[in-house]
């Protein structure tokens, strides 16, 4: 099922599983150094925190404020959030947030967004209305007075750090995709197809110079480097294909290590280990029959689980070359 169709089972989470659906979201964005989850009575008007510097509430911070209503998230609910943490702030609980989500899958009314998106009239109604929706329902049992000092804090806020997050917004999030994956076995979709530098990377030469070898080998002279055994008119081309597989096979696990679970391409690569590695250590007349014969195996292993649908064959025969990089396969006869 396409990412865009998990509509349905975001609407179906509570409360409590949206605060750690979104938990873990945010936890997959790279721009944080810490990730903290509030809940309760006593959360001052945060639900997932997202920290961008060891000083934590001292430094700036993000506050994701997850409403998982029956309906669009009301007027006065989102002027009292908005009010109770400013609140708190000004307490000295933490410093304001430099970044405010609302995150509502379900929309907000009308008047709400208006005024998220007038931010001069959010602070504005929030000013003026405070007694109406803030003065005695931040703390229980409570009356709290809108005075000058709380006033002129809550005037120096920038009220268009304030932002809503639906439901489309949270599903076109790239950052959501291993989310989904893990809380609804959605489907990432295909990976991209690698790129292959015209210049050999350091960081193929292990394989490489295997198949250099496995060409000298065959040929019954040595190649000086793997850019001699690239003008060879046989082994060059040769060569070259291996290249393209190994990095359609690099593309593919780069895009799966990021949108699935690490045991997921762990799964896989096993799958294709196990596939192949008889193969592998079967009698062959030299090193390069040794991988032919594996890269013709490759392609007919089926291996198990959600990623089997997008693996195509040069992605199972580079996994492969990727084995031999790590040394786990050896061509040498």
């Amino acid at each position: 099922m396409p990412i865009d169709n998990y509509d349905r089972q975001l609407l179906a989470l509570d409360d409590t599983q949206l605060e750690r659906f979104v938990r873990e979201w945010v936890d997959h964005k790279t721009n944080y150094h810490e990730i903290a989850r509030f809940s309760g009575a006593g959360d001052l008007g945060r639900d997932v925190v997202g920290f961008l510097s060891p000083k934590r509430h001292e430094g700036a911070w993000h506050n994701y404020q997850c409403k998982q209503y029956g309906g669009a998230l009301p007027t006065a609910t989102g002027i009292l959030e908005v009010g109770k943490i400013l609140y708190h702030a000004y307490q000295g609980e933490f410093s304001a947030p430099t970044e405010y989500f609302f995150v509502a899958p379900r929309g907000m009314n009308r008047n709400l967004e208006k005024l998220i998106y007038n931010p001069n009239l959010f602070k504005k109604t929030l000013l003026e209305d405070w007694d109406k929706f803030c003065g005695a329902s931040i703390v229980t049992g409570a009356k709290i007075t809108l005075d000058a000092d709380l006033k002129a804090f809550i005037n120096a806020f920038d009220f268009s750090k304030i932002t809503r997050l639906k439901l489309d917004d949270i599903l076109i999030d790239p950052d959501v995709k291993p989310v989904l994956f893990k809380w609804f076995g959605a489907d990432p979709g295909p990976p991209p197809k690698g790129i292959t530098p015209e210049e050999v990377q350091d960081s193929e030469l292990p394989y490489i110079m295997q198949l250099v070898d496995a060409y000298a080998q065959r040929a019954g002279s040595n190649f000086v480097d793997h850019t001699e055994a690239a003008k060879h008119p046989t082994h060059g081309p040769h060569l070259a294909m291996q290249r393209e597989r190994f990095y359609d096979a690099d593309a593919f696990k780069r895009f799966y290590r990021d949108n699935t679970d690490r045991a997921v391409l762990d799964t896989f690569e096993k799958d294709i280990l196990h596939g192949v590695i008889d193969t592998c250590n079967a009698i062959h007349s030299d090193a390069l029959a040794c991988v032919d014969a594996v890269m013709a195996q490759a392609a007919n292993v089926q291996p198990s689980g959600p990623l089997a649908q997008h693996a195509r064959v040069p992605v199972k025969q580079g996994v492969c070359h990727h084995f031999a990089n790590e040394e786990q396969l050896k061509w040498h006869h």
